[in-house]
């Protein structure tokens, strides 16, 4: 009776973890919605901003009164198609491998996740053969909520870190609710005033090749004679290889200007000093600190020369 009885037993507990597995095994995991082969119109758009120097937090409205248009890059102003933004104008289409902005530029992507937790990557994104990222936030029959384009830079001497958020809404819907709530420890800022309408300073370089002859750490000089040359307003490239982020800004309340170069390979790091405009204009820059930034210690005297 008692050998009955575990038997019994036994095959209770088999069943039980049957049905169980069986339940998940068939559980459709396919979600509701998807941001695929719907072409989605720009509805709203925040930017979402961190000074990495002092902690604070806020965001910024890409759009406002009387001001419909702005971009991805809010200091230096991408050159990138896709990273221009229309407000009720820019559109997304997003099928089999293609993503199609404006109903008129291609991009192929790679993606990763499954339905609405989809991860795409647009990648040769113009004119250096870039990617972005897009992440999803909110995916609904009848609007999106995306998150794309982190940035480190450094502005007027400050070091920031900031990020956007987009909401679209499905070609011929109207939305009155859709916007996502905004991330806790961010505080209001106002409409963004980008800074890609004051380029006067970056153009100084935009176009320019110089060499790094020399540069000290501590008491150690080296001569790598690297070409750096700036191919954009924010981009650059070393003896012609890959391309790396740059800025160049002015400081409140002197003539210096602040010069960051991101992920130098011939430095070694991510660096930023000050010049003059006086250095730009003569083609020389001698003996001038570049402090490491972000994740780079330390710091280096630089010495560069124009050659064009």
């Amino acid at each position: 009776m008692l050998k009955t009885l575990r038997t019994y037993l036994l095959l209770l507990f088999a069943s039980t973890i049957f049905i169980s597995c069986e339940k998940e095994m068939f559980d459709d995991p396919t979600p509701m919605y998807s941001m695929e082969n719907v072409e989605w119109v720009l509805y709203s758009g925040r930017v979402y901003v961190e000074n990495l120097d002092d902690g604070t937090q806020y965001y910024y409205n890409h759009f406002g009164p009387n001001k419909l248009e702005s971009n991805l890059d809010i200091y230096g102003g991408s050159e990138s198609t896709v990273d221009a933004l229309n407000q009720h104008q820019t559109t997304w289409f997003i099928s089999n491998g293609i993503f199609i902005y404006n109903s008129s530029v291609n991009y192929d992507y790679t993606e990763m996740g499954v339905g609405d937790k989809t991860k795409y990557t647009l990648i040769g994104v113009e004119p250096f053969g870039s990617s972005r990222t897009i992440i999803p936030v909110v995916v609904a029959e009848n609007y999106i909520t995306v998150e794309l384009y982190e940035s480190y830079e450094s502005y007027e001497g400050v070091n920031y870190n900031y990020f956007s958020t987009l909401t679209f809404v499905r070609q011929g819907t109207s939305c009155l609710e859709c916007e996502n709530d905004v991330y806790d420890g961010y505080v209001y800022g106002g409409i963004l005033n980008s800074v890609v309408d004051e380029p006067t300073v970056t153009e100084s370089l935009n176009g320019t090749q110089w060499v790094i002859t020399r540069y000290d750490e501590g008491m150690t000089p080296y001569y790598p004679n690297d070409t750096i040359d700036f191919i954009s307003n924010v981009s650059y490239t070393i003896n012609g290889g890959n391309w790396y982020n740059y800025s160049l800004s002015n400081i409140v309340g002197n003539n210096l200007l602040t010069l960051t170069l991101y992920e130098c390979s011939t430095l070694g790091g991510n660096y930023s000093g000050e010049i003059t405009e006086a250095g730009i204009t003569s083609g020389t820059i001698n003996n001038q600190t570049f402090n490491g930034i972000f994740d780079t210690q330390g710091n280096v005297k630089v010495w560069m020369e124009k050659i064009n």
